[in-house]
């Protein structure tokens, strides 16, 4: 045999063998949406062995204590039998907060046909972009981050939000910001280019329905404002309320800036205080800014001081925010599996949205018939009783 047909023959091989290694690779994404749907319809249909959940969440990126509450849910309700005696296992992924890492890991999840379940994510866009894929594939998906998205934005046959919606934060807080008997004067700023554009229009549609007066407005393009132009101008403005929308370097440089101006007015951050907004803003702009909130980690319901007293126990410290989701949303799954002994999506989420009241550390869950949690009451809160230093409060007493 000739060097050039050895050669050629081995070209053909590899060439084959690669072809084969992008098949397998690319398989999840060129196969059916549906015929996946299908073939987890059948597998879900026997008495489950397991109950499988799949997370997906910029953990590297956010460092929360989404996985802490998690876990710390799913030995309580392994240890416990809080499934009806089925056990639960979670798939952990790490989104990084990127799409093209969040769609691969979605479609690994719609490509296992004996996960039921899904949580996540994170952002937004991220959410309404991976909804059709589990919509098509007849899995469960659940959204535990505040600012999900709303019942009309994407078709939500399998989705369950087991905190506010864009929308219906953006009303809760239209709500907790009002002035009973008066007009509240407001200033709006968000990014023009990310989900800050929806929480200002909800908002501005919300206050004025209350009687509220919006005395100014900046939309910016996120990374490229300065907000000396925003913050000069504003003290030209009597406002009651300054309200921003947008990712936290933003608000942080913002804060600045309005600190800098000498801005009195309040500035409602439509963020979750961290340590590391904390850390980037400085004490005088955080104690100027109000914050909202969804959970209180001094809530004194039992179920909260339960909650806790076992996570401070296990992690040495306190829970913030998405620990308490978290851990709720998967305990309410649990139980969902426990009335209905079933795996299968359909099953569960009729159980879920069906259910009574069901009470958990961040507060009472019921739902729509979109799978949306209901009367979800939002706090106004300073920056210096924010979930931040509340991590430096002593125990609740135990009951």
């Amino acid at each position: 045999m000739s060097l050039m047909a050895v050669r050629f023959r081995w070209g053909l091989a590899t060439t084959a063998a690669l072809a084969l290694v992008a098949i397998l690779t690319l398989a999840p994404q060129w196969r059916s949406l549906e015929g996946m749907g299908a073939r987890r319809a059948v597998v879900l249909a026997r008495p489950p062995a397991e109950i499988l959940v799949g997370v997906s969440w910029p953990f590297s990126i956010r460092r929360d204590g989404m996985a802490e509450g998690l876990r710390l849910a799913q030995d309580e309700i392994n240890q416990g039998g809080l499934a009806g005696g089925i056990p639960v296992r979670l798939v952990l992924r790490d989104d990084q907060g990127v799409w093209a890492e969040a769609r691969r890991i979605a479609l690994d999840f719609a490509d296992t046909p004996a996960m039921s379940a899904v949580i996540g994510y994170d952002d937004i866009r991220l959410a309404l972009r991976a909804a059709p894929i589990f919509e098509k594939s007849r899995l469960l998906y659940l959204l535990p981050a505040v600012g999900n998205p709303d019942p009309g934005e994407a078709s939500s046959r399998y989705a369950i939000r087991t905190a506010p919606s864009l929308s219906s934060f953006a009303r809760a807080l239209a709500v907790a910001a009002g002035r009973p008997g008066e007009s509240l004067r407001f200033a709006l700023i968000w990014d023009e280019d990310g989900p800050g554009k929806e929480l200002a229009t909800q908002f501005l549609i919300a206050q004025s329905g209350m009687g509220g007066n919006r005395v100014f407005q900046w939309p910016y393009l996120t990374g490229r404002a300065d907000f000396r132009a925003s913050a000069y101008r504003l003290r030209e403005i009597e406002a009651d309320l300054i309200v921003i929308a947008g990712p936290s370097p933003d608000l942080v440089d913002f804060l600045r800036k309005a600190d800098g101006a000498g801005l009195i007015a309040p500035i409602l951050v439509i963020a979750e205080p961290s340590d590391a907004l904390w850390a980037q803003m400085g004490t005088a702009a955080w104690r100027r800014a109000i914050f909202p909130q969804i959970y209180d980690v001094a809530a004194m319901t039992s179920e909260n001081r339960a909650f806790v007293d076992k996570f401070r126990a296990r992690f040495g410290k306190d829970p913030d925010a998405a620990a308490a989701q978290g851990y709720d949303t998967l305990r309410l799954l649990a139980e969902a599996v426990r009335t209905t002994g079933s795996a299968e999506p359909l099953d569960l989420i009729f159980a879920l949205r069906q259910s009574p009241a069901w009470a958990g550390a961040v507060g009472e869950y019921r739902f729509d018939r979109q799978g949306e949690v209901r009367d979800r009451i939002v706090r106004l809160v300073p920056g210096e009783v924010s979930v931040t230093s509340s991590r430096l409060a002593p125990a609740p007493a135990s009951p």
